[in-house]
This record gives C-alpha cells, structure tokens and sequence, in this order.
C-alpha cells in the first residue's frame, strides 16, 4: 500500500505542485490549506507524513507542529518543515516546535523527494523499535506551577518502583526469594537539574553528553552508556543542578523517550512545571501524565487551566492523574473531595506534611522513602506507585 503524505500550505498552487511531484512516486496524497484542516485531518486519516509550510494566515506551522506533537495520535507522524523562511533562527525554531526536518523554498524536486524517503524509511524503524517496547510503562510527572514538590513527588515514586513497591501487596515489605524487580528509569528533563540537587550529585550526569549527538544518531545501548545506577536499583538520566536552564530540542526530548523506553519497564520523565516545546513533545510519548500540585485555591486554578489545555490537544481524563502534596498543615488546605469536584479529576495519590524528613532527606542525598522506609511518606508512596502500575497498564 503506497505511503499518505499530508501536504499543508496556503498557497493552493505550491500543494498541486508538491502534490504532482509525489505522487508521480507512488505516494497517496491529502491537501490542506489550513493549519485546523491539517490539524483534522493528520487525526482522522493518521498519514505517514506531513509536509508543512510554516507561514499560514490562520494558525503558522509552528503552532500546528506543536500541537501535532502534543497529541498522542499524530505525535510519532514525521514533520516535513518547507518554507520560504531561510534564517538559522527560523530554522531552530522548527526544530523546537518538533520538526523532524527542514526544507526552504525553492528546492530542487530531487532533494525533496530524498528528504520523503529518508523521513519515511527512520519512521518505519522507530514503529519497529515502538513495536518491540510496547510493553513500556512511559509516565510523566508535570508541576502545575513551580514550587510544588514535583521532583521530590518523581524521585520518590520512582524509587519505591524500583523497590518493588508497585508490585507488592499493601502488607508485604520483604519481596520472596523468587521477585523480579522491575526495571525503572527516571529521566530529568525539567530545565534546571533538580532531581541531581536532591541527590547530592554533581558527576556522572549523563544528560549533557547525550545531548551532544544529533538526535539520529541516538539509540537505546548509547543512552544506556549514559544513565546514573541508584543503591534502589533505579538507572537516571541526569543533567547538572544549574541556575541556567538546559534548553533541550524537541526532536531530542521524543527520541531520548522512545529510547529510554526499550531499556525498562517503566519509565519516569520529571518535567519540571512549564508546558513548553519540549514539555508539548514529550506528551506524545506517554501512557500516563501525573499532576502534582498543593491543595491551594492558586494551585487549583492552575491546575484547572492545564486540564483544560491538555484536554484540546486529544488527552483524556484516564490518562491524567493527580498527586497532591501537603507541605504544611493548615486549616486553609482543600480537602480531597473539593480537589476532586472543582477538576472533575481523582487524586491518585495525597503526600502527608513531612519538613523535617524532607530536610534530612535532601541534606543527605537519599529519598525520603529509603530514610524511613516504614513511615507513612512511604506507606504513601507505595499506594501511589500501586496506583501507577494499575493505571499505566
């Protein structure tokens, strides 16, 4: 069956060209001449690539390729950038929006049809590689502003999966002689390098040099060359504890994921609080995305509005979960049941006040769950990795 090439550009005349071009190459071709009728369209008829013009009236295709991404549907499509727009700016920006490739106007017929097929032939790889790891539990914790604990939240719930804890009923501690521990990775692809603060780490941080290959030329046995071994048993991919932030592409974000997914059972992004580029890229490699917010009348709101945006771009509610953590008690705090009503969302998972644990656990470098593995931050954090391995499932 001949490949789909969804081809997007207002300009009626440059869409009958390209269109020609391909199709007088065996490909089946759909127009679109607007960024909403692309949009429709990649989500209906699910093409095996889309070539984009970036300067549209209505919605520019960086706008478009963002959303693409953020949609678990269309978000493994290849994007075709092809654009009058020659500046390096220009160009680094498609990149960031999820552009897999970029082409500018005039371009030889011959280039464009080699740019078609190399796309479509690393397509077909990555479906065999996705193929071979569907059995990859992929879920991304995301603050819903800053401040809330979300590396804390990512660390911590990792860890207690990489115990066991996820696997174990509610009243066995010791796992029998004959366990398999699942394999778990956690990734920090927030901007500045928290989980490594909480951890006390400063070398081995294995972000920074997966980042200087080009993303094609990345694969799962080179990452794994890269990722911090823990004492729980959980391998990270770290980046530095830095003022600065880390500013990651979005062809690299999807890649690194798709990669860290054939290396483990389950895998844990920490996304920091910003539904960025990067943040909108990595969406469409998740099974499951978790929330993490305080239960104040400010953190609803903002939890509120992201609900809202990750509802348009195609995420449904059982996808998304809640955890909600109580840094200090106080008669003010919203209850589970008001949470609960105002998102039209179930907490999975409450984390009790705990300053002086959390403290000594950052102060010495170790999770709070491995500080007082029998306290009731850690009886909390195995109901919740519990709740992950039912849900991602």
């Amino acid at each position: 069956m001949a490949e789909t090439i969804l081809v997007v550009d207002d300009d009626l005349q440059t869409v009958k060209l390209i269109s020609l071009l391909l199709q007088r190459k065996g490909y089946r071709i759909l127009p679109a001449t607007s960024g909403a009728q692309a949009l429709a369209k990649a989500e209906t008829e699910q093409p095996d690539l889309i070539i984009l013009d970036v300067m549209m009236p209505d919605m520019d295709g960086l706008e478009v390729c963002r959303r693409l991404r953020a949609n678990p549907r269309t978000s493994a499509i290849p994007i075709l950038m092809f654009t009058a727009k020659t500046a390096v700016g220009d160009k680094i920006a498609g990149f960031q929006a999820g552009a897999d490739d970029y082409l500018t106007k005039p371009v030889h017929p011959a280039e464009l049809i080699s740019r078609v097929e190399a796309l479509l032939q690393r397509a077909a790889r990555l479906k065999a590689e996705a193929t071979a790891r569907a059995h990859a539990a992929t879920i991304g914790f995301l603050g819903v502003k800053g401040g809330v604990g979300t590396s804390t939240v990512a660390l911590n719930a990792a860890v207690t999966l990489a115990l066991g804890g996820g696997h174990l009923p509610p009243t066995v501690r010791t796992p029998p002689p004959d366990f398999r521990f699942p394999q778990v990775l956690l990734a920090d692809l927030a901007p500045h390098g928290g989980l490594a603060h909480l951890l006390r780490l400063s070398q081995a941080l294995g972000l920074p040099s997966v980042l200087a290959y080009p993303p094609q030329e990345l694969d799962p046995p080179t990452i794994g060359k890269h990722l911090t071994p823990h004492v729980s048993g959980l391998r990270m991919l770290l980046t530095p504890y830095t003022p600065r932030p880390v500013m990651l592409s979005a062809a690299h974000i999807r890649v690194i994921a798709r990669h860290l997914a054939a290396l483990g059972d389950y895998v844990i992004f920490e996304m920091g609080h910003a539904l960025d580029d990067g943040a909108r890229a990595l969406l469409g490699e998740l099974r499951y995305l978790v929330l993490v917010m305080e239960p104040t009348s400010l953190c609803l709101l903002h939890a509120r509005e992201l609900i809202q945006v990750l509802l348009q771009v195609g995420w449904v509610p059982q996808q998304l979960g809640l955890v909600v953590v109580n840094r200090a008690a106080s008669g003010i705090a919203l209850t589970r049941r008001q949470i609960e009503e105002a998102l039209s969302l179930e907490p999975i998972g409450f984390i009790s006040p705990a300053p002086e644990l959390a403290h000594q656990a950052v102060d010495q470098g170790v999770p709070m769950v491995m500080m007082q593995p029998e306290g009731l931050v850690a009886e909390q954090f195995r109901e919740l990795a519990r709740r992950l391995v039912a849900l991602a499932r």
